[in-house]
């Protein structure tokens, strides 16, 4: 390829440079909102609020929990066990994991990327199962004519308190389900010292399967 040189004079270059300067002061005098800040995009860390489809218990008293992001070493299938069975105060034995498939506008982002899938959810599941947990005392409540404050979740039942009648969470699953889902400022949580379940980080399932 040959080089080709053009003989720019004084008066052209000067000129040009003038004409670049004029460019950059009408840049300046853009309006303001040209150079204001967008709105930030809504985070999609936090997994949608929506406890129905990320708990799901059947009529034999299984839990099932929907992991929306995928299981790369950050420890996703532990923590969400443990965080739900011990808000949900469930059975750790009943309770499994099971992958979601790709559906952003029902669980949120489902992007996988470091460890924020793991430290940005813990809290918005805790909420869920205690919304899933309140559903299901407000059920058994319901099936026996008495105040909800006279029920309490303990290990997989449903307790009357001043009777000792019990109920497990199978029996009042599908009842709890159609019940209106708490709003999450109206959740109460449980303390962390109540907290029982520590457990070794479960192992990877093998493809299509669940644990």
């Amino acid at each position: 390829m040959r080089a080709i040189l053009e003989n720019v004079s004084r008066r052209g270059l000067i000129g040009g440079a003038a004409a670049i300067s004029g460019l950059v002061v009408g840049m300046r005098i853009l309006p303001v909102s040209y150079a204001a800040p967008r709105p930030a995009a809504p985070a999609t860390d936090v997994p949608r609020f929506n406890p129905t489809a990320f708990i799901a218990i059947d009529s034999t008293g299984l839990v099932t929990i929907v992991a929306h992001r995928s299981e790369m070493g950050q420890g996703m299938r532990t923590g969400l066990r443990m965080v739900v069975a011990d808000e949900l105060d469930a059975d750790w034995s009943r309770v499994h994991v099971s992958q979601a498939v790709g559906d952003e506008a029902t669980y949120g982002g489902q992007n996988t990327d470091g460890s924020r899938s793991l430290r940005h959810f813990l809290q918005s599941m805790r909420q869920m199962a205690a919304a899933v947990r309140q559903m299901l005392e407000a059920a058994a409540a319901a099936a026996w004519g008495v105040v909800v404050t006279q029920v309490h979740a303990r290990d997989h039942q449903i307790i009357h308190t001043p009777t000792g009648r019990v109920r497990g969470y199978g029996e009042v699953a599908a009842v709890a389900r159609a019940l209106p889902v708490p709003q999450p400022e109206t959740l109460k949580l449980k303390k962390r010292s109540e907290f029982r379940y520590r457990t070794p980080p479960l192992s990877l399932p093998t493809k299509g399967s669940s644990q």
